[in-house]
């Protein structure tokens, strides 16, 4: 074939077809790729749009094909919530493990509570307020129950558990006997009903909250009962819809944790690990039951002739004697030896290898674990291949995403909470209140919420570090004060305090006193 007749075949493919030459395929692709107009679009290539695609996420492959493809909103993916919040309530009542992360999760982000720090500049005005609200926290839950730092630990476990808890004001009367007359009542979940969906005028109803057409909430819809209760007394009226009791959103505070724009229940923790929590638990009692029905036979006896065993010869197992016929089965005691005949053998059976599953339930707790939110480590207290400074890294990330929560807690409920106790204080006259504080409370209003410090692999370092940095500027002490769940006034006028006493007792602690510098002398 001439040159002239090779360039031919290979700008028209339809001249070397007819020539018995196959073109080269790269070719009309690069030549498209030149040349635009030519190009073969995904419109015209629709077998190839539909089995790759531009993401191989939005392949309709056969191995993704069961893949979901309905796109939820934020309130219909969780319609079912009343089945997810039972299951998962069902699953920290009888799995070991969830149980176990519920209590690390809770003991972590509330510790010994979360203690108000206000940002008052009338230092007598704050000490009051505050040994006011030291007297209420005895007396603030309205089931009486626990205290106040003990009821945020109350709030966090519902949240975690049940995906979110509601929290209603309930004002009190003077002859109650209350130091301010408030109290804050813990509410679960299904109070507020997940299927009460309705109009009420301009207003939606979406599960069990009412909503404005501005998008804010106007009230929630209560059950006079929990529906959970089983009782003869339970009346059925209070248990549906016609028997809600719409309260105003004013004096409820909803807590949970948001996951997508709109939202407006919250979802569990647990609600990743649900069903791989379930099939572990069904992997162990399978486990154990296979170990023990295995344990039951330690072994069998073989016998070395045909002509002694019942098996093979059916004409001997007619001759046998009734009692050796029914004996199949050899009982042993612990501390016995077996004795058989001359042609009787024993085998034992093999145990399990030590070590053969450790791997595979590692990577199934250490699943549950990530869907939890709670490091592997603190849930299992397995350390193996773990140093102080991996758990340091571990422990930082952990602490982080519990920061979070706790900011959410403080800002939809701790803080609203801390206004109406200040609104009621002020209303009451139970504290002389400034002036301005009913044309403009925020002033006095304003508050920090610090937990007492977390404890840390090497508490050493972590105070060297913190004393450097205040040394070189870094920080102030009133921040690593404050990290620590303290305020910096009370920790300085107690430092004060500790050292008027010591100089009256003559006593001496702390720091070695410096020692005596001797001036040089002139030697005549």
């Amino acid at each position: 074939m001439s040159l002239l007749s090779s360039l031919r075949s290979i700008i028209s493919p339809r001249q070397s077809h007819q020539a018995g030459i196959e073109p080269t395929r790269p070719w009309p692709r690069a030549i498209g790729a030149a040349n635009p107009a030519k190009a073969v679009t995904p419109a015209q290539n629709g077998h190839r749009r539909e089995r790759i695609g531009p993401y191989e996420a939005t392949s309709t492959r056969p191995r993704v094909a069961d893949w979901e493809r309905v796109q939820y909103g934020p309130n219909a993916a969780f319609d079912n919530g009343d089945i997810a919040r039972a299951r998962a309530q069902d699953a920290v009542r009888n799995n070991p493990w969830l149980r176990r992360a519920l209590k690390i999760l809770v003991a972590h982000e509330i510790g010994c509570g979360l203690q108000p720090r206000p940002k008052i500049e009338d230092a007598g005005l704050r000490k009051d307020l505050l040994a006011l609200w030291n007297d209420w926290t005895a007396e603030a839950d309205a089931d009486g129950t626990s205290d106040f730092y003990g009821w945020q630990g109350l709030l966090s476990r519902a949240r975690r558990e049940s995906g979110e808890v509601f929290v209603r004001l309930r004002g009190r009367l003077p002859q109650d006997g209350l130091s301010v007359p408030l109290q804050v009542q813990a509410m679960e979940s299904a109070m507020v009903p997940m299927r009460h969906n309705a109009m009420n005028g301009k207003n939606t109803i979406r599960q069990g909250i009412e909503i404005t057409p501005f998008g804010t909430r106007a009230a929630y819809y209560f059950y006079a009962q929990h529906p959970g209760e089983s009782s003869f007394f339970l009346s059925s009226a209070s248990l549906n819809t016609d028997g809600l009791t719409r309260v105003p959103a004013q004096v409820v505070f909803h807590h949970y944790t948001p996951e997508r724009p709109g939202q407006l229940r919250g979802v569990p923790t647990p609600i990743a690990a649900l069903v791989r929590a379930r099939n572990f638990d069904a992997y162990e009692s399978a486990e154990l039951t296979r170990k023990k029905s295995r344990a039951k036979f330690v072994g069998a006896i073989h016998r070395e002739t045909d002509e002694e065993n019942p098996i093979t010869d059916d004409a001997i197992i007619k001759d046998l004697d009734a009692r050796e016929k029914q004996r199949s089965y050899v009982d042993l005691e612990d501390g016995y030896m077996l004795s058989m005949a001359q042609t009787e053998r024993a085998t034992l059976f093999d145990g399990d290898g030590g070590n053969s599953g450790i791997d595979f339930l590692r990577v199934q707790l250490r699943a549950i674990a990530a869907a939890m939110g709670v490091p592997y480590e603190l849930m299992t207290n397995d350390y193996a291949d773990t140093n102080d400074r991996v758990m340091k890294v571990i422990l930082n990330a952990y602490y982080r995403e519990l920061e979070m929560e706790q900011d959410r807690m403080v800002s939809q409920v701790l803080q609203p909470v801390w206004v109406a106790w200040l609104n009621a204080v002020a209303l009451d006259r139970i504290i002389r209140m400034p002036r301005g504080y009913l044309d403009n409370p925020r002033p006095w209003q304003r508050c920090e919420w610090r937990s007492h410090a977390w404890s840390y692999p090497n508490p050493l370092q972590e105070a060297q570090t913190k004393k450097i940095l205040v040394d070189e500027g870094f920080t102030s002490r009133s921040a690593v004060v404050a990290e620590m769940g303290w305020d910096v006034a009370d920790v300085d006028q107690q430092n004060a305090d500790d050292q008027a006493r010591e100089r009256a007792l003559g006593l001496s602690y702390g720091k070695d006193p410096a020692p005596i510098q001797q001036q040089d002398t002139v030697q005549p």
